[in-house]
């Protein structure tokens, strides 16, 4: 089994290591990420307080992770996928709380998905936290993601490798 390199959120005072997986694990599932890959692109958003990172989000309230996903790849992109699988999770930990992790559990997790067969809402109206998305090249995701480590390399890496 791979070991991915963990990475530490400095607001949120947060260890997160990925974990590979096909299921949810029993942990609270707090949000949602998603790695589109069109050839040797990778799918990106711009969030207006962040910079470039992958679409992803809170789950709403009466919500499913994967209603999520498909929401918010909408909302963040304007892009759709035709179909997508669970490939991980990453388990969050907060070492300590603060004034921005004390609403989430002392463990939780972010499910982590891919998806395929890439379509673009040519009239689609950016708003609320995203501003643009653009497909990346992956020999480039180093100079345009805006916290790109070690971590996020191995969990790109693995993602391009699964099948959905």
């Amino acid at each position: 089994m791979i070991k991915f390199a963990d990475e530490y959120w400095q607001e949120t005072a947060s260890r997160v290591e990925f974990l590979p997986a096909t299921a949810p694990p029993g942990l609270p599932v707090t949000a949602v990420k998603i790695y589109v890959f069109q050839d040797d692109k990778l799918l990106l958003t711009h969030i207006n307080t962040r910079g470039w990172d992958l679409p992803g989000g809170h789950i709403e309230a009466g919500e499913t992770a994967e209603e999520a996903v498909v929401r918010e790849l909408k909302e963040e992109t304007g892009a759709g996928v035709s179909r997508f699988g669970l490939i991980g999770y990453l388990k969050v930990t907060n070492e300590k709380e603060n004034k921005v992790n004390r609403k989430y559990p002392r463990v939780s997790c972010i499910l982590v998905y891919k998806g395929a067969g890439l379509t673009f809402d040519q009239r689609h109206q950016f708003q609320l936290e995203a501003s643009a998305s653009r497909l990346v090249p992956l020999r480039e995701l180093a100079k345009v993601h805006h916290d790109w480590n070690e971590h996020k390399a191995q969990v790109v890496e693995y993602a391009a490798s699964c099948l959905v």
